[in-house]
């Protein structure tokens, strides 16, 4: 992790209020628009839920009930949340939801599936080479709300591991997936490219666009109106472009140093993008990236003596072998502990208005699936920050209550279906996009049927955030 010295230096922060003058200095402490920032995370393979779930004395499973975190002693988090209890003030532990619109959803497998409802709250489109969504993702969404123009709209990373990949989260409106940076090193050139010292590719490239642009002015009077409409489409884009290059180019702020090519471990990726997104958010290059976590090697959460695969070596035996289910348990933890230190590393930068980076930030910690089996009955997503929206500092239950059939191994349930869901997570999706600026009442689908032809409403906010 970079230092916290270096962190507090990132784009001139330790001068705020000593080196600028006094009334620059006030009239940027009185800012009064905070800048917001958005994380969405999404880790493989779901929660073991009954090592997630926690359950204090006196709740019943039948009625809705909330936890007050604050109070609670450590031993008292379950053992795959512990690793956040030093920043419990700032969460939302969300024990009630399903992906009940993925159940409904047919075509495909369930992975690309679960992927594209979490994060898009649409149904999947299989008929291309590559897995599409029917509609933009939630971190596009609100890229496109709170973007700088001459900035990068959203930053897509995915820590890679040596055996699978990070699942997909961004998609644009046509539902096409965005490529997303796979190495510390193509996410800092990406980021801190443009303004590194001897960019000589960069400035060709603005040049070019100039150049390019000068032309079409030229050409223009001579096309009829259709096509001058066009060209003026693409050359808006490019103008956008330009611009966009030439503020990365001449960015204010101090870059960190450049990453190594490669990293021994996968915990150490996690930490290099870590303070990545931190440097991006401090400079604000960008106020939205979305953090894919591949899968990482079963030495690294103490699983190797099992297999050497998390997917098909132990997370589909969850509910066959209680080891394999205790190992799934160690993997969310160690994800956990990860998320703890992005948090703790954006604490450290103090905001422009007062605070710091991370009061101003909404990490929004899900997954493609309920749990390793495949199953979408438990989704547990965590939100982490958002205190200008939310109530935070809570644990959240619900009983499942919607009428739709979830898929469930017969040894939890004989017969292999339960006849209601948890709350789908579409709603968790308006209250995020809410929370940051968006006035919509649904993201994705609005409404569904269940198996025995149930009317579903899936859209408006999730009761109760903001109470």
């Amino acid at each position: 992790m970079i230092s916290r010295r270096h962190l507090l230096q990132l784009g001139g922060l330790t001068a705020l209020g000593v080196g600028l003058p006094s009334g620059m200095g006030r009239a940027f402490a009185e800012s009064p628009a905070p800048t917001r920032r958005l994380v969405v995370i999404s880790h493989c393979h779901g929660w073991p839920y009954t090592a997630w779930r926690m359950r204090p004395t006196g709740t019943s499973d039948e009625q809705p009930w909330t936890l007050d975190l604050s109070g609670l002693a450590h031993s008292d988090f379950s053992k795959p949340l512990a690793p956040l209890y030093q920043h419990r003030h700032r969460l939302l532990a969300l024990d009630g939801l399903s992906l009940a619109t993925a159940e409904l959803d047919t075509g495909g497998n369930r992975h690309d599936r679960g992927w594209i409802h979490a994060w898009t709250g649409n149904n999947a489109d299989f008929a291309a080479r590559d897995t599409r969504s029917t509609s933009a993702s939630l971190d596009q969404l609100v890229a496109a709300h709170i973007a700088r123009s001459d900035r990068l709209p959203s930053l897509e990373l995915s820590v890679d591991a040596a055996l699978e990949a990070g699942r997909p989260i961004s998609y644009n409106p046509s539902g096409v997936r965005l490529p997303a940076e796979s190495t510390p090193l193509g996410a800092w050139e990406r980021v801190f490219g443009p303004a590194s010292s001897g960019d000589a590719v960069g400035q060709r490239r603005r040049a070019t666009l100039d150049f390019a642009y000068h032309e079409y002015r030229e050409l223009a009077p001579r096309l009829d109106a259709t096509d001058r409409a066009r060209l003026e489409s693409h050359f808006g884009l490019v103008q956008r472009l330009g611009r966009r290059l030439e503020a990365l180019a001449t960015l204010p702020c101090t870059a960190p140093a450049r990453p190594a090519a490669s990293f021994e471990t996968y915990d150490k990726r996690f930490d290099a993008f870590a303070d990545i997104i931190a440097a991006a958010f401090s400079c604000d290059i960008t106020r939205v990236v979305s953090l894919s976590l591949g899968e990482m090697p079963t030495a690294e959460f103490g699983a190797d003596d099992i297999s050497d695969k998390v997917h098909k070596g132990i997370a589909h035996f969850i509910y066959d072998d209680p080891k394999k289910h205790a190992a799934m348990t160690d993997y969310l933890q160690y994800h956990a502990s990860q998320i703890a230190r992005l948090v703790s590393t954006l604490e450290a930068i103090p905001d422009a208005g007062g605070g710091s980076v991370m009061d101003n930030t909404l990490i929004v910690w899900g997954s493609e699936l309920g749990d390793g089996w495949h199953g979408y009955r438990h989704y547990c997503p965590v939100l982490i920050g958002g205190s200008w929206a939310f109530k935070t500092g809570r644990y959240m239950y619900w009983p499942h209550t919607t009428p739709a059939e979830m898929r469930v191994p017969s040894q939890i349930l004989p017969g292999g279906t339960t006849r209601l869901s948890g709350i789908p997570h579409q709603r968790l999706l308006v209250s995020v996009a809410g929370a940051m600026g968006l006035d919509v009442d649904h993201v994705g689908l609005k409404h569904v049927r269940g198996q025995r032809g149930d009317f579903i409403d899936v859209s408006g906010p999730l009761h109760g955030l903001t109470a």
